[in-house]
């Protein structure tokens, strides 16, 4: 049996989203939010249940735009462009460094780990986007390189925080360095340091990097979709990172899984073959695409989830693939 687990994000539940909302666009602290948040992440963690998931997560209920309700919570950045939740994509806020950044609320995330951890106590594994992913909103400021120290720092501090309270895996979420290595606009020494920086201090706890092309409302951030430019940056992370999430379900990507056999054997790799930018795929199909891969990787190293968080996802549609693809697993 191959084992399932997910990426992060999951369908807002629809009864509670007029409650939601407040929180998403400020009218709500995180104090005066914590009921409908932990909520919210009842229903997304029994419905994950429900599939049939070895390992569910909390479903990042108070992000429903994944890393843009970071940057109004820091100090040292000033809006150029507030952002809209419900705008989508076109909605992300657009900000400028003014100062030294800090996070003096935190970015959220080991916060709402707590709060997922009191109502769900084996919640064992949660995500926060990695350091330079947490500058999308920011990434051409002419001062970032001299505050990446300071932006490494406040995720270290999240992943410290979400260890303390029981984490057994803490999952950095990569879309930047993924987007930034397939259209060569950086290498693996360039970004190898920055993903290692959260991790340098914590112990006894798995440390798992998710790669994505991103989800620009369901569609990719770049058109070139390959695994080639990844694999020198999986291989400068060895024995750095335990897990290595990969999304698999572009077809450039799939054509090249078989370069998934050059992640070092010290690593684990989660497979992203559940495409969360389609239709469900059915079981057979998904079924088909565990077999080839067993046909690169043994089985105890290998995990299967959706390429990307459900999030976006429609709900019903999230359901049917991640139940189709808990069957095509357990049925190996």
């Amino acid at each position: 049996m191959i084992r399932t687990t997910v990426v992060g994000s999951w369908p807002i539940p629809f009864g509670l989203k007029p409650r939601l909302t407040d929180y998403y666009k400020g009218a709500l602290s995180d104090e005066a939010a914590h009921d409908v948040l932990q909520a919210a992440a009842r229903i997304t963690m029994d419905e994950q249940r429900a599939c049939g998931l070895d390992q569910i997560m909390g479903g990042e209920v108070f992000a429903p735009d994944f890393v843009h309700h970071v940057p109004p919570r820091l100090a040292g950045l000033e809006a150029v462009r507030k952002r809209d939740h419900r705008a989508g994509v076109e909605g992300t806020g657009r900000y400028r460094i003014v100062g030294d950044l800090s996070a003096p609320r935190g970015t959220g995330h080991a916060l709402a780990y707590r709060r997922e951890r009191a109502i769900q106590p084996d919640l064992d594994k949660v995500a926060v986007p990695s350091p330079l992913t947490m500058t999308l909103s920011f990434f051409s400021d002419p001062r970032l390189q001299e505050q990446m120290e300071n932006i490494a720092g406040l995720v270290e501090a999240e992943v410290l925080d979400m260890a303390a309270a029981g984490a057994a895996e803490i999952q950095l979420d990569a879309p930047f360095e993924a987007v930034a290595l397939v259209t060569g606009g950086r290498s693996a020494e360039d970004l190898a340091p920055w993903i290692v920086h959260p991790f340098r201090a914590v112990q006894a706890v798995r440390r798992t990097v998710h790669f994505c092309l991103g989800d620009m409302g369901r569609r990719p951030a770049t058109q070139e979709q390959h695994l080639r430019q990844l694999i020198p940056l999986f291989q400068a992370l060895e024995g750095q990172v335990d897990r290595v999430h990969v999304e698999c379900s572009y077809a450039g990507q799939w054509a090249e899984h078989a370069l998934l056999a050059e992640i070092p054997d010290s690593m684990e790799v989660i497979a992203g073959i559940a495409d969360v930018k389609a239709k469900p795929q059915s079981e057979a199909e998904l079924r088909e695409r565990i077999d080839a891969l067993l046909r690169v990787l043994p089985a105890e190293r290998l995990l299967v989830s959706s390429s990307c968080g459900c999030g976006r996802v429609p709900h019903d549609e999230a359901i049917e693939l991640m139940r189709n693809l808990v069957r095509a697993a357990h049925s190996l």
